[in-house]
C-alpha cells in the first residue's frame, strides 16, 4: 500500500503553496526568520486573500515567530486535501495555528482538538486574530491541556491526527494514536532520536538516520493498512521539511470459505 509515486527522489524543494509571494528571492530570505512578528511585517503579506488578511492580523498582535506562520500555513496547504475528517486533532500543538487553519478554511471540519500539556499565551492571540477575520472559527476549537499519552481520552474514532510540533519519539506516539483511531495522520517530523529509534542500524548507516527513521515509520503504518505518502514544504522555512501522510485503507472482512453448518438440533 505504499504510494508508488513517492520515493527518495521526490522533489524536496517545492514552491510555497499558500504564501506564494515567498517564492521570490527577496521574500524567501525572510522565510526562516525566527524573530517574533512585528506590526511592520504586514508588508510581507499583501493582498485580499483570507490567508493574507489573517497573517496581517497575526502581525498586528505580534502573536508568534515569523517562521512559525510560514511553517504552519505551508504544512496546512500540503496536507489539507488529504485530510478528510470532520474531526481534527493537532497534538503537541503549542500555539495551535495549524488546527486553527483547518477550522478557518475547511468548512467540512466540525471539531478541532488542540492538545498540549500547557496552553501558551500565543494561542489566545492567534484565536483572537482568527475571530477578527473568520468569526466561524472559534466555535470549532477546543484546547485540551493534557499529556500526549492521554490524547485518546479526548478523541473519537476516525479523528485525523496532526503532528507538526511532535518532536522526536512524540511523532511515533502520534502514529500510534492515529492507528488506534483508524484516522488519517499528517506529520512534520523533527528532532529525530538517531540512536534511540528502533529503525534498523543498517538503514541508518546507508540512508542516513533521518531518512531511515521515516522509512521505518512508513513501513509501520503500511503494516497497519495505511497508504503512505511523502511530501515536503519549502526548505527555506526549515531543513526538516519532510511531511509524512498516512491514510487508512478500508478494511474488508474475510468471506467464509464454507457455508454455515446447520444446527445439530434441527
Amino acid at each position: 500500500m505504499l504510494d508508488p509515486s513517492n520515493n527518495l527522489l521526490v522533489q524536496a524543494n517545492p514552491p510555497f503553496r499558500y504564501l506564494k509571494q515567498f517564492n521570490s528571492e527577496e521574500f524567501a530570505k525572510k522565510a526562516s526568520c525566527r524573530d517574533r512578528l512585528r506590526q511592520s511585517d504586514t508588508r510581507w503579506f499583501p493582498g485580499d486573500y483570507l490567508s493574507s488578511v489573517f497573517a496581517r492580523e497575526l502581525c498586528e498582535r505580534q502573536a508568534l515567530p515569523f517562521k512559525e506562520v510560514l511553517e504552519s500555513f505551508e504544512f496546512f496547504a500540503c496536507v489539507r486535501n488529504r485530510i478528510r475528517s470532520k474531526s481534527i486533532a493537532d497534538l503537541c500543538c503549542g500555539h495551535g495555528l495549524v488546527g486553527i487553519l483547518f477550522a478557518m478554511f475547511d468548512r467540512d471540519v466540525e471539531d478541532v482538538c488542540l492538545l498540549d500539556k500547557v496552553r501558551p499565551p500565543s494561542f489566545d492571540l492567534i484565536l483572537a486574530a482568527a475571530q477578527a477575520v473568520a468569526p466561524w472559527t472559534e466555535a470549532k476549537i477546543r484546547y485540551v491541556e493534557a499529556p500526549l499519552k492521554r490524547a485518546l481520552d479526548h478523541l473519537d474514532s476516525g479523528t485525523a491526527i496532526l503532528g507538526v510540533h511532535a518532536c522526536g519519539a512524540k511523532t511515533d506516539q502520534c502514529i500510534a494514536h492515529a492507528i488506534s483511531l483508524r484516522g488519517t495522520v499528517a506529520l512534520l517530523p523533527c528532532c529525530r532520536q538517531h540512536r534511540l529509534h528502533p529503525a534498523p542500524e543498517c538503514l541508518k548507516n546507508v540512508l542516513g538516520a533521518d531518512v531511515a527513521i521515516d522509512v521505518d515509520r512508513t513501513y509501520r503504518m503500511h503494516a497497519e493498512g495505511y497508504r503512505v505518502r511523502w511530501d515536503y514544504i519549502s526548505p527555506s522555512i526549515t531543513e526538516m521539511n519532510r511531511v509524512l501522510i498516512g491514510r487508512p485503507q478500508p478494511q474488508i472482512d474475510p468471506t467464509p470459505d464454507t457455508p454455515a453448518v446447520a444446527s445439530a438440533s434441527q
